[in-house]
């Protein structure tokens, strides 16, 4: 079931759903902005409150939000279709946010147009759609995954030693 802006509200109340800074909440989901973090694929991570993102270029960031998911939700990420509309991706894999997963959301930014781009940290990138589950999981995120990103705070850059991995 998705959840409305009154049932995610009564999850952060009750601190079940943590996220740091507090969120902005939209009628059925919850608004994530852009971090000053930015990364080529294979380099650094840089801090920046700008970052003009060339055309045809890949770059990652992270969510500015802090996101700790309980065991019994998972979330779904969805990008900012203002940005779509000019030619912005900021997802490229898996949208699902997984039960007991703690971290900042790894964004995969594509510009698909033919214009230069100005990322601007703190803008609206997506939002975050949260699911009820019939049950809580068996295996939550930190224990199931190999994952060196689980329990992050920040970009995590990829592992090129695992992007094969059985599980």
């Amino acid at each position: 079931m998705l959840l409305s802006d009154r049932s995610i509200a009564q999850l952060l109340k009750k601190k079940h759903l943590i996220i740091t800074p507090p969120p902005m909440l939209k009628s059925a989901s919850i608004r994530l902005h852009l971090s000053n973090q930015f990364a080529r694929p294979g380099g650094a991570v840089q801090r920046k409150s700008t970052y003009r993102l060339r055309p045809k270029t890949l770059l990652l960031s992270s969510t500015l939000e802090h996101i700790q998911m309980p065991n019994d939700h998972a979330g779904l990420y969805d990008g900012s279709t203002t940005l779509a509309r000019v030619g912005i991706t900021s997802h490229m894999g898996s949208m699902l946010i997984s039960p007991g997963s703690k971290g900042n959301l790894t964004l995969e930014i594509f510009n698909a147009s033919d214009a230069t781009f100005r990322l601007q940290a703190g803008m609206r990138i997506g939002q975050l759609l949260i699911l009820k589950l019939d049950t809580p999981v068996a295996h939550p995120q930190p224990t199931l995954s190999t994952y060196k990103g689980k329990k992050h705070t920040g970009l995590v850059l990829p592992d090129t030693s695992v992007l094969y991995r059985k599980r």
